[in-house]
C-alpha cells in the first residue's frame, strides 16, 4: 500500500471527527466568524511555527555556504515556505499567510490584542510557553500551540512534516466564504477576508497538498519507524485540532449567549 495511504487511513476516523464537528454549525453571522479568527489565528501562528521549523531542519538556512546539490526534500519545502511566506495581499503588497489572516481580522474588526500582546513577547525573545502563559486566552487555545511548539523541539523533519500536514482543517474557507456572500454580498465589508479565504482554497488545491505529500515521502522514504511516528504524531495532531475547535465552539456559544 501507498505509504501517504496508510497514513490518511490510519488517520481517517479523527479526520471525519473534524470534519463533521459541531463548531461548524455554530458559525452563522459575521459575529460568529470574528470571534472564531481571534482564537483561530493562534492556529495560523502555529502552522507558519512548524513550516519555518521544518525549513531549518531540511534545508542550509542557518549556514553562509549555499549548496550547489540540494536534495529534492530541500527544493520542496523551500517551495512551500516561498508560497506561504511570500504571498500578494488584496492591494498587490507582498506580505505572509499569516500578516494577510490579520489584516482581514481588522478589517472583519476582529479583536487582535492577544495574539499582538504575544508576537510582541516572542518579539522580545521570550518563549513561546512563556509568551503563551502571558497571553490571556483560552488555556485549551494555548495548549494547541504549545503541542506544535513541542514537535518543533524534537527537530526531527518527520515529526513535524507530520504535524503540518496531517493536522490542519479543510471544511473552513469554502463555509466562510458562503457566511461572507450572504451579509456583504458587494464584497465592500469584507473582501480581504474574503481574498484569504479563496487564495487558501485555491493554494491547498493547487499547490499545497501535492507538495506536501511530497514532502512527507521525500522524509520518510522506506523508514518504517519514521512512518510509524508519522501516523502518531499525525493523529496526536488531529486530536489537539479537534480540542482546539471544541474549545473554539465553547467560546463562540459563550460569545453568543452573552451578547
Amino acid at each position: 500500500m501507498n505509504r501517504v495511504l496508510e497514513v490518511e487511513n490510519e488517520i481517517s476516523e479523527l479526520r471525519n471527527q473534524l470534519q463533521n464537528h459541531k463548531l461548524y454549525n455554530s458559525l452563522k453571522s459575521i459575529d460568529d466568524i470574528k470571534v472564531f479568527m481571534e482564537y483561530h489565528v493562534f492556529a495560523i501562528w502555529s502552522f507558519a511555527l512548524l513550516l519555518n521549523n521544518l525549513q531549518i531542519n531540511m534545508t542550509e538556512v542557518r549556514t553562509s555556504s549555499i549548496s550547489l546539490e540540494k536534495s529534492t526534500d530541500s527544493v520542496l519545502i523551500n517551495e512551500t515556505v516561498l508560497e506561504e511566506e511570500i504571498e500578494t495581499n488584496k492591494v498587490s503588497q507582498t506580505q505572509s499567510h499569516f500578516e494577510i489572516y490579520l489584516d482581514a481580522m481588522r478589517q472583519a474588526d476582529a479583536r487582535t490584542n492577544e495574539i499582538n500582546n504575544f508576537i510582541k513577547l516572542i518579539q522580545f525573545n521570550n518563549s513561546v510557553n512563556y509568551s503563551l502563559n502571558k497571553t490571556n486566552i483560552d488555556k485549551r487555545v494555548a495548549d494547541f500551540v504549545k503541542f506544535s511548539f513541542s514537535v518543533t523541539k524534537t527537530n526531527k523533519p518527520h515529526l513535524i512534516a507530520s504535524a503540518l500536514i496531517f493536522g490542519q482543517e479543510e471544511v473552513i474557507p469554502g463555509m466562510f466564504i458562503e457566511i461572507l456572500r450572504n451579509v456583504d454580498s458587494e464584497n465592500k465589508y469584507y473582501n480581504k477576508l474574503k481574498y484569504y479565504l479563496q487564495g487558501h482554497i485555491d493554494l491547498d488545491i493547487d499547490k499545497q497538498r501535492p507538495l506536501s505529500i511530497k514532502i512527507v515521502s521525500e522524509i520518510c522514504n522506506n523508514n518504517q519507524q519514521k512512518w510509524d511516528e508519522t501516523i502518531t504524531i499525525a493523529k496526536q495532531s488531529l486530536e489537539k485540532r479537534i480540542a482546539l475547535w471544541d474549545a473554539i465552539n465553547h467560546l463562540v456559544q459563550k460569545e453568543k449567549f452573552y451578547a
